[in-house]
C-alpha cells in the first residue's frame, strides 16, 4: 500500500474507531479521491 493510502487509513480509523466497516473505509476513499487537493501548485499556462 502506497504511504498515502496508510495515512488515509490510519485517519479513517483514528475517526471512526479501530476497524471500520469496509464500507466506510470505501467512502472515505471516495470522498478524499474527490476532494484532495494537488501536491504541488500548478504554473499558470503562458497565454
Amino acid at each position: 500500500m502506497e504511504p498515502i493510502d496508510t495515512d488515509l487509513d490510519d485517519l479513517v480509523r483514528a475517526e471512526l474507531g479501530a476497524e471500520p466497516s469496509q464500507e466506510a473505509m470505501d467512502y472515505a476513499r471516495e470522498l478524499y479521491e474527490r476532494y484532495r487537493l494537488p501536491r504541488e501548485p500548478q504554473a499558470p499556462a503562458d497565454g
